[in-house]
C-alpha cells in the first residue's frame, strides 16, 4: 500500500493493527496484508480474446511468494492494463516489469475496491494520501500511470532503470514490508514477457515414458549340452540348453564347475531349450573360454 507523500518519511506509523512503526510514514501498511482487501470484490479488468488461454500458457512457469504458481484470465487482463498503462506514457519494458512486480505483491493483481485504511485498486493506493479519487485510483491504467509518475519522480535522473526493482518498488510504496516486492519477480518477469513481447514459455511435455529395456543378445557356440540354473551361485538346476548356436546376453561371477578338463566360474545368461528365460549355463560348455576366464564378447551383467 502507498503511504502519505504529503508528510515527512522519518514519523511514527500506525500499522493496520495500530500497533506504532517506526520509520515509516503515516498510514502505512504491511504489503499482503490488507484483510479488507482480501475479502473485498475487485473491479473487473476488461478482458481481451485469449487471456484465458495465455493464462494456461503461463502458469506454472512461476512462483511467486503471493501470487503462487498460476493466474487466471482476470489476473491477465489487470496484468495486460498495466503493460497498456505503461506504454501510454512511453516508458520502456522495465517499468512495466517494476509496476507488475508492485501490483503483484500489493493485490495479487485484483483491482480491488477496498483495503487496509482506505487503500484501494490494484496498487493499493490511498485517495486520502493524495492518489486520486477512489474512481482513478480504481482505474487500472490511471493507477499505474500514477504509480510510474512517482518512480519517475523519486528517480529524477532515471536511477530506477538500474536500481534493483524491489528496492525502486519500496521507495514509492513506503511498505512496512519492503521484502514482500522480491518475492514477486518470477511472476512479474514471466507475464512482462508474455504479454509486452509476445513470448510465452514453451509448453510443458510429460516426461517420456521409459524405454523397455532390451537385453542385447550375443551369438556362441554351445559345443556340449549344458543344465540351466536359476542364478550363477548357489541355483536351482531348472532346464536344459542344447548343443548349437544359442544367444546369450551377459555373464557373470559365480561358483566353479569342472567339465570334461575344463574348469571355469563364470556364469551366461540365456533362454533355455526347457522354456526358461534368464537362466544360467556355465561357460565351460560354450566355445570360446578357457579355464577361469570369461566367454569374448559377451558382455559382464
Amino acid at each position: 500500500m502507498k503511504n502519505s507523500r504529503m508528510v515527512t518519511r522519518s514519523v511514527v506509523a500506525l500499522g493496520v493493527s495500530g500497533v506504532a512503526v517506526t520509520g515509516m510514514a503515516t498510514g502505512a501498511v504491511a504489503v499482503g496484508h490488507h484483510p479488507a482487501a482480501a475479502s473485498a470484490s475487485a473491479q473487473i479488468c476488461t478482458r481481451h480474446a485469449g487471456d484465458a488461454d495465455l493464462a494456461r500458457k503461463v502458469s506454472g512457469h512461476f512462483h511467486g511468494a503471493r501470487l503462487g504458481d498460476s493466474v487466471d484470465a482476470q489476473q491477465i487482463a489487470c496484468a495486460r492494463a498495466i503493460v497498456a498503462g505503461t506504454k501510454s506514457i512511453g516508458l520502456p519494458r522495465r517499468a512495466a516489469y517494476i509496476a507488475l512486480m508492485t501490483a503483484i505483491a500489493e493485490s495479487t493483481l485484483h483491482n480491488h475496491k477496498g483495503g487496509a485504511d482506505d487503500s484501494v485498486g490494484l496498487f493499493q493506493q490511498r485517495p486520502s494520501q493524495g492518489w486520486g479519487s477512489v474512481a482513478q485510483c480504481r482505474t487500472p491504467e490511471h493507477a499505474t500511470r500514477t504509480f510510474l509518475r512517482h518512480m519517475l519522480a523519486d528517480y529524477p535522473h532515471g536511477g530506477w532503470r538500474h536500481t534493483d526493482a524491489a528496492k525502486v518498488a519500496q521507495r514509492v510504496q513506503i511498505s512496512a514490508y519492503p521484502s514482500a516486492y522480491t518475492g514477486e519477480s518470477s511472476p512479474a518477469k514471466v507475464l512482462v514477457d508474455a504479454i509486452w513481447s509476445g513470448r510465452t514459455p514453451p509448453p510443458s511435455t510429460p516426461p517420456a515414458p521409459p524405454k523397455k529395456h532390451r537385453p542385447t543378445k550375443v551369438y556362441k557356440n554351445v559345443w556340449a549340452q549344458a543344465s540351466s540354473y536359476t542364478k550363477p551361485s548357489g541355483g536351482r538346476k531348472v532346464g536344459v540348453l542344447h548343443t548349437g548356436r544359442n544367444y546369450f546376453f551377459c555373464q557373470a561371477k559365480g561358483s566353479e564347475v569342472h567339465y570334461d578338463g575344463y574348469r571355469n566360474g563364470w556364469w551366461l545368461k540365456t533362454d533355455d531349450d526347457s522354456g526358461n528365460a534368464n537362466v544360467w549355463v556355465n561357460a565351460t560348455h560354450v566355445s570360446g573360454g578357457a579355464n577361469d576366464a570369461r566367454i569374448p564378447g559377451v558382455p559382464t551383467c
